[in-house]
C-alpha cells in the first residue's frame, strides 16, 4: 500500500481518520493518489508562501519567494497538483512559467531582428546618398508654426514605451514635423525598411510579462485611488505581493536600446537630406523647408535622449545595474549626436546670414569645451554608481567589474570624445567670411558672361565655385576654402556638392539660357 505521510512514512491504513488533526487529513489528487497535508504541505513548501508558528500553524501569508518555482506535482505520478489549498503556489509558479515563456519569445525576435539591422547598416551609405537627391518640395507649414509640443508630448506619453512609430509614416511626417505630403511620401518610400524594423522593435518594447499584466489588471479594477479598497490592494502589494520579476527586463532595455541605435541610423540619413539642402540661398521658402528638416533630425536625437532615461529607469527599478549603467550611457552619446547637429546647424546658420564672425567661432569653442567636461563628470558618476550597484569582495571582483564598464560603457564615451575633438578641430579652422551683396553677386555673375546656365556650384559646407567650359565636372579638386572634396567625374558631380540655384536664378535672369547638357538640366 502507498505511503500517505512522508514525514512518519504511515499508509493510508495507519491513519486515525477519527483524530481532528488538521495534519492527518487527507488530500485526494486528481488521479486518485492520496496524501496527508501535513505532507503535501511540505511538498509544496507552503512555508515559503505563509508564516508559521513553531505548532506549525499558518498565521498569516508572507512574501513568496524570489527564485524562479516549478508548479508542485504529485509526489507519485508527477501529475499537477491543482487542490485550492496550495493555490497560491500553483498560481505564482504558473506566473513564473509564463514569464519565462515571455522572455523566451522576446529574446527570439531581438534574435532574429539582428540580420535586418546589418543589412540597413550596409545600406547607409546609398541610402544617405538618396536622401540627398530628394525632389525640394515646398513645406505648407512655416517653422514658427510647427506645433512641437504636440510630438515631444507624444514622447512622455507612456514611461515605458519608446517613441511611437506614428511619427516617423508618411502623414507623420506632414502632421508633426510639417513637410509636404509628396516629400513625405518620398521620404517614407526611402526609408520604409527602417520604419518596418522600429516597428517590430517597438513590438517587443511593449511587450509585459504575466506579473506585470496581473499587477496592472489589479490597479485597473480600482478606480479611485484613494479609496479604501485601493489602499487595502496597496498595503496587500506592498506587504505579501509578488516580488517584482525581471525576466524579461532585459530584452525590453534591448529593445529601447535598438531602437536608439535604428534612430541614430535614421539622424544620418535625415542628416543627409539636410546636407543636400542649399545654404546660401536667401529664399524664405527655401530656408524655411531646410529649418523644418534639420528641426526633425534634432527631435530624433531628443527621442533617443528621452528614450534612454526610460530604459535607464526601467533597469534601476529591477536592479538590473548593468542595463542601467549600458542606457545611461547610450544617453549619453545622443546628447552629442543632439548637440553636434545642432552646433553644426548654428554656424551654417550664421554663415548663411554672413554673420560668422571671430566672437561666434570662439562661442561655439567654448560651448564645446563645457559640453565635454560635463560629460566627463557625468562619466565618472555612472562609473561610481555602476560599481556601488555590484559590491565587490575582492580586488580581483572590483577588477572585473572594472574591465566590464570600460568594455561596454566607457569605450563609447571614448568614441564620443574623438569625434568631439574632430567637431572642435572643424570650427575651430573655419575662415570668418564678410557676406556678400546680392548686388556683388549679380556682377560675378555677369563677370563670367555665361551664354547657358549650369555652371554655379557649392562645396558641402556652402562655399561656391565655378566649372566653367561646358559647366560639367571633369576633374576632382579640394574647395580652397575648407578643403571639401570638389567637381567629380565625367560631368557627374560628386554626391556632396549641390547647385548653386541662387547665382543660377541670378544668370535666368540676366538672360542666361537653359543648358543644353543633361547634367545641367535642373539649373
Amino acid at each position: 500500500m502507498d505511503i500517505v505521510d512522508f514525514l512518519m512514512q504511515r499508509t493510508l491504513a495507519e491513519i486515525d481518520l477519527e483524530l481532528n488533526e488538521m495534519s492527518d487529513c487527507l488530500i485526494t489528487l486528481r488521479r486518485g493518489h492520496i496524501f496527508t497535508v501535513e505532507t503535501l504541505d511540505g511538498h509544496c513548501h507552503m512555508s515559503d508562501y505563509y508564516e508559521v508558528d513553531p505548532y506549525q500553524s499558518y498565521l498569516a501569508m508572507k512574501s513568496p519567494p524570489v527564485d524562479f518555482q516549478l508548479p508542485p506535482t504529485c509526489p507519485t505520478c508527477r501529475s499537477p497538483i491543482t487542490a485550492r489549498r496550495y493555490g497560491r503556489v500553483v498560481k505564482r509558479a504558473n506566473l513564473d512559467i509564463l514569464e519565462q515563456n515571455v522572455a523566451s519569445n522576446m529574446a527570439k525576435r531581438l534574435e532574429d531582428l539582428g540580420p535586418a539591422l546589418r543589412t540597413i547598416a550596409d545600406e547607409l551609405p546609398g541610402l544617405k546618398e538618396k536622401a540627398k537627391k530628394l525632389k525640394y518640395e515646398e513645406a505648407p507649414l512655416l517653422i514658427d508654426n510647427l506645433s512641437t509640443d504636440l510630438r515631444t508630448n507624444l514622447l512622455g506619453e507612456k514611461a515605458k514605451e519608446i517613441m511611437p512609430h506614428a511619427i516617423l509614416t508618411r502623414n507623420g511626417m506632414t502632421k508633426y514635423h510639417g513637410l509636404s505630403n509628396a516629400e513625405g511620401k518620398e521620404w517614407f518610400i526611402l526609408i520604409h525598411g527602417l520604419f518596418n524594423l522600429y516597428k517590430q522593435m517597438e513590438f517587443i518594447a511593449r511587450t509585459r510579462s504575466s506579473h506585470e499584466l496581473t499587477r496592472l489588471g489589479d490597479g485597473s479594477v480600482v478606480g479611485n485611488m484613494n479609496a479604501p479598497k485601493q489602499q487595502a490592494m496597496d498595503n496587500v502589494h506592498k506587504n505579501i505581493g509578488q516580488p517584482p520579476h525581471k525576466a524579461d527586463v532585459r530584452y525590453h532595455v534591448e529593445a529601447f536600446l535598438l531602437s536608439v541605435e535604428l534612430r541614430f541610423m535614421l539622424g544620418e540619413i535625415a542628416g543627409s537630406r539636410v546636407e543636400g539642402l542649399t545654404i546660401t540661398s536667401n529664399d524664405d521658402k527655401v530656408i524655411n523647408h531646410h529649418r523644418l528638416w534639420a528641426s526633425f533630425v534634432e527631435f530624433l536625437y531628443h527621442s533617443c535622449e528621452v528614450d534612454c532615461q526610460k530604459a535607464t529607469t526601467i533597469a534601476e527599478s529591477s536592479s538590473s545595474s548593468r542595463l542601467a549603467a549600458r542606457s545611461t550611457i547610450q544617453g549619453l552619446c545622443a546628447s552629442f549626436e543632439r548637440f553636434r547637429f545642432s552646433l553644426l546647424q548654428k554656424r551654417k546658420e550664421h554663415i548663411r546670414a554672413g554673420a560668422f564672425n571671430l566672437s561666434l567661432r570662439d562661442e561655439l569653442l567654448q560651448g564645446i569645451h563645457d559640453r565635454v567636461e560635463a560629460w566627463n563628470v557625468h562619466l565618472e558618476k555612472v562609473e561610481d554608481a555602476y560599481l556601488r550597484s555590484r559590491p565587490s569582495k575582492t580586488m580581483r571582483e572590483l577588477l572585473e567589474e572594472r574591465q566590464w564598464f570600460k568594455d561596454n560603457c566607457r569605450v563609447k564615451v571614448e568614441r564620443v570624445f574623438r569625434e568631439v575633438q574632430e567637431l572642435e578641430k572643424h570650427v575651430s579652422q573655419d575662415t570668418i567670411y564678410q557676406p556678400v551683396s546680392l548686388q556683388e553677386k549679380a556682377d560675378i555673375v555677369k563677370a563670367f558672361n555665361f551664354s547657358h546656365r549650369g555652371h554655379f556650384y557649392n562645396c558641402p559646407n556652402g562655399h561656391t565655385f565655378v566649372i566653367a567650359d561646358c559647366g560639367g565636372a571633369m576633374d576632382a579638386s579640394n574647395c580652397p576654402e575648407c578643403g571639401a572634396v570638389i567637381g567629380g567625374s565625367n560631368h557627374t558631380l560628386v554626391s556632396s556638392n549641390t547647385r548653386a540655384l541662387e547665382f543660377e536664378e541670378i544668370a535666368r535672369g540676366q538672360g542666361a539660357e537653359a543648358s543644353p547638357w543633361a547634367w545641367a538640366a535642373a539649373a
